[in-house]
This record gives C-alpha cells, structure tokens and sequence, in this order.
C-alpha cells in the first residue's frame, strides 16, 4: 500500500506537502488548526484516513482482496502441511502424535497452533492417519469459506497492529515545533542530536503572535525577525533581541532558525484567506505593523497548489 499511495510513498517531507494540498482544498480552518498545534496527531489520522481510503474503496476492495489472497496462500500452506505430515508418519510407520508433531512443526511460522491444544485428537484412538488427512482437509474448506464471506464486510478493526499506526511510526521523526510559528522540525530522526531546525518558518500570525502592547498580529516570519532589531518580550522588564533568541531560555536554544526573509506563498495566502478568522481567535487584528502587504492579497489558491503540485 505505501508504494502505491501517492502520499505515502516517499518520505515525511512529501507527506506533509499532501497534508497542506489537501488542507487547501477543503479549505477548513478548524482542521488548520489542528495541524498547526497538533501536527503529529494530525498527521496519523491524515494517514488513517488515506490507509482507509485505498484499503476500504468499494470499488477497488482491495482489503478484501488482500485479505482473499492470503487467505488462498494459507489454504494451499495448510493442505501441504496436512499431505507432508501424513508422508512422513507412513514412512516411518508413525502413529497420530506423529502426525500431530509434524503438522505443528510445518505451520509453526505462519501460525500459532500449541501442540497442547492438539491433545484431544491423540485421545480419540485415531490410528488411521489416511482417515486423519481425509477429515482435517475436509473440516478445513468450509471454514475457510465462511471466513472468505465474513471479509465481505471486514474493515480496520481486527488489525492487532493498525496499519496506519505502522505507517505512522515509518514516516515519523522530530516533532519539536518552532517556538514562535510552530512550524515542525523537518530531521527525520527523533531525538536527534544537534539543533532543531526547517526549511521555512511561518507568518507569527498563524500562532497568535502580536506586536508588543498592540493588537496587531505579526505577519513577519521567524527567519525575518532573527535578522532584525525587533525584541522578543518576555515580561515586562525582560526583552531579548531576536538576534539572541537563543538567549531565551531552553525552548528557544535548541533551535537554529537561519536569518532568511522568505515567505511560502502557501501561508502568504493562507493568512489572507483566513483573515477573519485568524483575527477572531487570536484577539488581534491585521493593521498598523501587522498590516497584510498588498502583494500576498493577489496570490490566489490555485496559485499555492499549482506551487505545491511541483513537489511532488
């Protein structure tokens, strides 16, 4: 499936441009939201939902299709166990415990069988190993189709491991976020040694920031402001420049946040676009230094995902 998922089959880099593709076409702030201050919880049930998109599509069943072709693969496992067990017992003119031993033994990898719970059969006085291939054959089938006629309907939940947990964890890493825009470090490697750091940092409006006894929000982003005089204000009698961020405290040490005054087009947009309501949840309002430069007003959506569709 990871191979054949266009969002999951290359690295957590490539996911995350489908995440922000499919955020902009649904164009849903409250799962903006989500994504910007929950992104690994974000991420798995955006995975969850694609596993259950491709494993679950009426049309193509492919769940069901896997689940018939294992199902097939096991039936011919279980038929040859049953036909070599039944060889070896008449070669060396063995008895039913024999036949038992081996039967486990040949399914021991595909199967958790416990010789134990084969005891009962040693105790029916079974010395016919022919009659014993005859009738575990013929019990076999009908079972195996029944469970063919139960897929029919089967979805996610009997996964002991769940599939997009699995995927999850393969296309995890660093899940530190920026402390000023939130934006996640792009190492694939969790706890990884050395600095936090990604490629571009967000509009501070997107996390509510405002400027300093104002209620205009900041729409400079975080590689900009290292770059200028601008304070970060602590506390009333504590401001740092951002310059020293790092100067901050733990939070803002173990990041590297390169000076750098470019901006995606894709929050460019989304901060227009969601204007209002970027406004309304952070108590802020877009004016005076927060004011939106006129230039991201003309970027439209198609704009950002045609921008996007090159990543791919």
């Amino acid at each position: 499936m990871r191979s054949n998922h266009p969002a999951l089959n290359a690295n957590r880099s490539k996911l995350e441009t489908y995440i922000l593709k499919s955020l902009a076409e649904e164009e849903n702030f409250q799962k903006y939201r989500q994504y910007i201050h929950f992104p690994k919880d974000f991420l798995e049930n955006f995975i969850k939902k694609c596993v259950d998109d491709y494993c679950l599509d009426k049309k193509a069943q492919r769940l069901k299709n896997f689940l018939d072709i294992s199902l097939d693969s096991f039936q011919v496992l279980v038929h040859s166990a049953i036909r070599d067990s039944t060889k070896v017992v008449k070669d060396r003119s063995g008895n039913v415990s024999l036949w038992l031993d081996e039967f486990c033994r040949r399914l021991g990898d595909v199967l958790d069988l416990p010789r134990s719970d084969l005891k009962s059969i040693e105790h029916q006085e079974t010395r016919d190993v022919e009659f014993l291939k005859e009738a575990m054959s013929k019990a076999l089938d009908p079972v195996l189709e029944n469970l063919k006629k139960d897929f029919a309907g089967v979805d996610m939940g009997p996964f002991q491991r769940k599939p997009h947990k699995i995927l999850a964890e393969q296309l995890s890493g660093c899940w530190e976020q920026c402390p000023f825009c939130k934006a996640v470090c792009t190492n694939t490697i969790f706890n990884h040694d050395g600095d936090h750091s990604l490629s571009f940092h967000r509009p501070q409006a997107t996390t509510g920031f405002h400027w300093y006894k104002t209620n205009h929000l900041v729409t400079d982003i975080c590689s900009s402001l290292v770059a200028s005089n601008c304070s970060i204000v602590l506390g009333e009698d504590h401001k740092i420049p951002y310059k020293n961020y790092r100067d901050a405290g733990p939070r803002y040490s173990k990041w590297s946040i390169t000076p750098d005054t470019s901006v995606q087009s894709y929050w460019k947009w989304f901060v227009c676009h969601f204007r209002a309501e970027l406004e309304s949840q952070h108590c802020g309002k877009f004016e005076g230094k927060g004011e939106i430069p006129s230039q991201w007003k003309q970027i439209t959506k198609q704009d950002v995902l045609s921008e996007l569709e090159k990543q791919f």
